[in-house]
C-alpha cells in the first residue's frame, strides 16, 4: 500500500500521474520507490556523513534520521541540472515524513539555497494512502495510446508482408 502524491524529483511535489509512492523501512536504510520515473531513493539511516562536496548526484545526497515519529531526510550536493523551482546546486532540502493516522501521511519540505532564494521556504502535502497497485512507469495495459502505436505497427508489417509476396 503506497501514498499519494509525488515527483520524480527528490522532494515529493505532485506531478500529472503515476503520483504514487511507497515508504520500505529497513534497520540502517528507508527506500523511497517512486511510481513516476520508476525511481527508488535509498536514504541511509546510521548516521554516516554526506559525501565530499566535490561529489554531486542528480537527486542530490539525502540522509536520514527519526525526531520521535517523523522520519527527517537532508539531502545536499546536487548538480547544477538538478533545479527544483530556481534552485542551484547548493540547495539544501529536508523532507518531513510524519504518520497522522493510519491512513494519512503529513509530507514537508523546506528549501535552502540563499543563492536563489532570499529566506528559506517551507511546502507541505498531506498524503492519504492509496490501496491501488504501482505500475512502472512505462505503457501499460491502461495506456490506451498503445492501440494506436501498435495498430500502426502491425498494418506496416501487413504491407511489408504484402509487398514481399509480390
Amino acid at each position: 500500500n503506497g501514498f499519494l502524491p509525488v515527483s520524480s524529483s527528490s522532494q515529493m511535489t505532485p506531478s500529472a500521474y503515476n503520483n504514487n509512492f511507497i515508504l520500505v523501512q529497513s534497520r540502517n536504510y528507508v527506500t523511497i520507490l517512486n511510481e513516476q520515473a520508476h525511481d527508488a531513493r535509498m536514504i541511509p539511516l546510521d548516521g554516516r556523513p554526506h559525501l565530499p562536496q566535490n561529489i554531486r548526484l542528480l537527486r542530490g545526497d539525502g540522509r536520514g534520521h527519526f525526531e520521535g515519529n517523523t522520519l527527517v531526510v537532508e539531502t545536499t550536493n546536487y548538480t547544477d541540472k538538478t533545479n527544483f523551482m530556481g534552485s542551484g546546486r547548493n540547495m539544501v532540502l529536508i523532507e518531513r515524513f510524519t504518520r497522522t493516522g493510519p491512513d494519512m501521511l503529513d509530507y514537508q519540505f523546506t528549501v535552502t539555497d540563499p543563492e536563489s532564494f532570499a529566506k528559506p521556504w517551507t511546502a507541505q502535502i498531506p498524503m492519504p494512502r492509496t490501496n491501488g497497485q504501482l505500475y512502472e512507469y512505462a505503457c501499460h495495459e491502461g495506456n490506451y495510446g498503445m492501440v494506436g502505436i501498435l495498430s500502426a505497427a502491425r498494418a506496416a508489417e501487413g504491407a511489408a508482408t504484402v509487398a514481399a509476396r509480390k
